[in-house]
């Protein structure tokens, strides 16, 4: 099951308009990050931090990421395996 906070990053950073609002998808982390106090910003970190160090495959990822969190991003439409997008994501929300 997908977190609270991954959750909510999917839905209102990368809903299906997301490249219209964000010049890539880098931009969409940094504007969360921007704009979230460094408590949210620490729990998402931490549940993507969990999410990677739990092993899960990359099936289970991309599952997680765009069906049960629907996010509109596919990294791997840009040759960026799920779980390097997760590590990605950890490394912009630092």
């Amino acid at each position: 099951m997908l977190s609270k906070e991954i959750t909510c990053l999917a839905q209102a950073y990368f809903h299906q308009d997301y490249d219209l609002e964000y010049d890539s998808p880098i931009q969409a982390l940094v504007d969360y990050r921007e704009v979230h106090d460094e408590k949210t910003v620490s729990a998402l970190r931490e549940a993507l931090q969990d999410l990677i160090d739990s092993g899960i495959s990359e099936e289970e990822l991309a599952a997680l990421w765009l069906e049960e969190g629907l996010a509109s991003y596919d990294p791997r439409a840009d040759g960026i395996s799920m779980s390097d997008w997760f590590r990605k994501m950890v490394d912009v929300l630092t």
